[in-house]
């Protein structure tokens, strides 16, 4: 009795100890994973990569890695006869491969990878009959195998129907269940096993159940590499497509498995750098676990001929969503960079930053408090790339890292300031927008972007230079904030007309001309219903003698084109129109009122005059030769004249005093 007793207490104790783990405890478990792949999924192993080794199972144990996933192609190795006899050698290799992982206490996910003869004719009864037979020697082989080893049913079922994918799923699963009654089982759906597949699919009745989805969204960013990644929207979409799998999750009480993710090596650093912490922290927020795809190829992590890693392990391993984030780079005074961040948690005790140039490894190059988020880095070496990461450290001695991002910092070469045309512009004339001065960036001229977008004139220069039909150029995009520098040479002191020849199809555009120390009052472009064609916006201003500055400075939007400045002196009084001037005469008398005379002998139908908003301070219909314009009323400044006939439109400005 007391022999029957023990025993049945050492059963009972011996049960509570290997108790089945769960599949929601394999996930909780198994947070970061990776891939073995172009290893046994080739025809044959050292096809697409070197054969595998036992010290891959080290690097993942020591990188702190969960569970490692190895594709497992079978068709090669198993007969096309009935029995269907997987042959042994083979079997034995990917047993010695999964012992590999579990004797380091490892995760290990086998499926059946590539197995392209059952999805193309999948109505075949010899296929399917073959495919059971393989998953049935499989699941008798690893029957006694400790319960991380899990296994997935097949690996993006292409070419199957949503129909055909569940059948197969429910026939093998109840295969499977002959010798492995309790082992987790990972199920996919149709299709590339997409996220919308998994939500799609019949789920079977049984307890041991993981949902999988593979994601290399976008794309074809993810798998292709085109494009970039990182804006906030593109993250949004990743988290919408991770919410609805939870719900599917939570709606079936089965937890889920990224069996594969990843973004191929050709990408943009910075846009690839930010898809895999976006993937990590998304899989972490809802609990799924992730494991990346390596083929040591395009998509590789683990550098298998060295042993070394791609520093995307550390973000496998080390980001979360509670990591610092690398908000922006900035170069400060032409041979700094400035760093700005955000803190995750603020449990952490320090912040180390640490930066590699090059193909070196990763230096510690500062440690600040714990509430630091920006750092100048004063030290970085010209024409290089410069890649940073933050670290947060806890008292616990845990760390999380930020993303690496990286900024190239060219050689610093002292501006200097140059005649475009070889002397100053001279003033009176014209001076044509595109002839700014030489110097570059921050020194003749600011632009928003570092491109010269249409590249008909100067293309080495930033500044958005277009060409006016083959007539001419003008500078576009002109965006607030902008501005353009000329050396201009003024020949006599004095009052100047200015016109300034804008194209606009909205008016209402603001800027802002100065000249040595004289400025313009604010200005606003008019209409002129075209990009092309341009209106005169008008003004008068005194001016020194001598060699001098002019800054045109772009203040508000609705966009305008900037064509040129005409510049006259004011030496008679009357006031030379912009535009057919020849025939249309304004002149101001000492009791204030406005003669305008007009040589062209065409009837006048209408004279308006317009202030330089462009609305109508007066007009006269049929007037008299030559037509008075009383001024009361109007304030001091430049107005448009503007003398309408059947024929054509004339043009003048004046200033009334």
């Amino acid at each position: 009795m007391n022999k029957i007793l023990i025993l049945c207490a050492t059963l009972l104790l011996t049960g509570t100890l290997n108790a089945q783990i769960t599949p929601h405890e394999a996930v909780a478990q198994m947070k970061r994973g990776i891939n073995m792949g172009n290893t046994l999924e080739p025809p044959y192993e050292g096809d697409w990569a070197p054969q595998a080794e036992e010290y891959y199972f080290d690097l993942y144990e020591e990188a702190s890695f969960d569970v490692v996933r190895v594709p497992v192609r079978w068709n090669n190795h198993t007969s096309t006869v009935v029995p269907f006899n997987i042959n042994e050698t083979w079997m034995n290799r990917v047993e010695e491969i999964v012992e590999w992982g579990l004797s380091r206490d490892l995760y290990v996910v086998i499926n059946a990878h590539h197995e392209e003869w059952i999805k193309e004719d999948y109505a075949s009864a010899t296929n399917r009959a073959r495919f059971d037979s393989i998953w049935s020697q499989i699941a008798v082989r690893f029957q006694d195998k400790p319960d991380k080893l899990i296994f997935e049913i097949i690996n993006e079922p292409y070419g199957l129907s949503k129909a055909q994918n569940d059948e197969l799923h429910q026939r093998v699963l109840s295969i499977i269940r002959r010798s492995n009654p309790t082992r987790n089982v990972i199920i996919q759906g149709h299709n590339w096993g997409g996220s919308d597949e998994l939500i799609e699919m019949a789920v079977p009745v049984d307890d041991y159940l993981i949902g999988s989805f593979h994601s290399y969204d976008p794309w074809p960013f993810g798998l292709e590499g085109t494009g970039t990644f990182g804006d906030p929207w593109q993250i949004q979409v990743l988290d919408n497509k991770f919410s609805e799998v939870k719900s599917w999750s939570d709606q079936h009480n089965i937890p889920v498995f990224l069996g594969e993710f990843g973004c191929n090596r050709i990408a943009d650093y910075n846009s690839r750098m930010n898809h895999y912490r976006a993937y990590v922290n998304l899989s972490l927020k809802y609990g799924f676990t992730s494991c990346s795809w390596d083929d040591g190829g395009n998509f590789r992590i683990l550098l298998r001929g060295s042993g070394c890693w791609d520093e995307v392990k550390d973000i496998l391993i080390y980001c979360s969503p509670e990591s610092p984030t690398i908000q922006k780079f900035s170069i400060e005074q032409d041979t700094l960079i400035n760093i700005e961040w955000s803190n995750g948690t603020g449990d952490h005790d320090s912040i180390f930053i640490e930066r590699r140039t090059g193909v070196e490894q990763y230096t510690r190059i500062a440690s600040l408090n714990p509430d630091t988020t920006s750092f100048l880095d004063m030290k970085p070496v010209p024409n290089r790339y410069h890649h940073y990461r933050i670290i947060a450290h806890y008292n616990t001695g845990e760390i999380t890292h930020s993303h690496p991002q990286r900024v190239y910092l060219k050689e610093y070469i002292p501006k200097v300031r140059g005649y475009f045309l070889g002397v100053p512009l001279p003033i009176p004339g014209t001076i044509e927008a595109e002839d700014f001065d030489t110097g570059g960036e921050g020194l003749s001229y600011h632009d928003m972007d570092q491109k010269n977008i249409a590249g008909a004139y100067r293309p080495d220069e930033a500044v958005d230079i277009y060409d006016r039909n083959g007539d001419g150029y003008h500078i576009g995009n002109a965006l607030p904030g902008e501005w353009y520098e000329y050396s201009v040479n003024v020949e006599r002191e004095g009052e100047y007309f200015i016109g300034v020849h804008l194209a606009a199809v909205q008016a209402g555009g603001r800027f802002l001309i100065t000249i040595g120390e004289a400025a313009s009052d604010t200005l606003e472009a008019l209409n002129s219903n075209s990009f092309l064609d341009t209106e005169a916006v008008s003004f008068s201003i005194s001016l020194a003698a001598g060699e001098q500055i002019m800054r045109f400075t772009v203040i508000s939007q609705p966009l305008f084109n900037i064509d040129k400045i005409d510049f006259t002196l004011n030496t008679t009084g009357l006031n030379p129109s912009l535009k057919d001037a020849a025939d249309l005469m304004v002149y101001q008398e000492q009791g204030g009122d406005l003669i305008i005379t007009l040589n062209d002998h065409a009837p006048i139908e209408l004279i308006s005059m317009y202030n330089l908003s462009g609305a109508v301070v007066c007009s006269v219909q049929n007037p008299d030769r030559p037509c008075r314009l009383s001024t009361d009323g109007m304030g001091k400044g430049i107005y448009i004249i503007k003398a309408f006939s059947r024929e054509r439109v004339h043009h003048a400005k004046t200033l009334i005093r």
